[in-house]
């Protein structure tokens, strides 16, 4: 699988495409994030909204040592 992402500044949002070419038949919004989803339920894209906040926050997590985020 090969991921392709783009980010709109504007807008604040991340793009991160799983599959191209499928058909999109719905999505869910969970959070600050959408999948959009073909009929038989495989991700095609994934939104993340707020994505300065969700990146940082993301960055943030994983140069906490283990024990302190425990």
């Amino acid at each position: 699988m090969s991921l392709e992402m783009r980010y709109d500044a504007e807008d604040d949002v991340l793009m991160i495409w799983l599959a191209r070419g499928k058909t999109l038949d719905h999505a869910e919004h969970v959070g600050s994030m959408i999948l959009h989803l073909t009929e038989q339920g495989e991700p095609i894209l994934l939104e993340v909204l707020n994505a300065r906040d969700f990146v940082a926050d993301l960055v943030r997590t994983a140069m906490t040592p283990a024990e302190a985020a425990a």
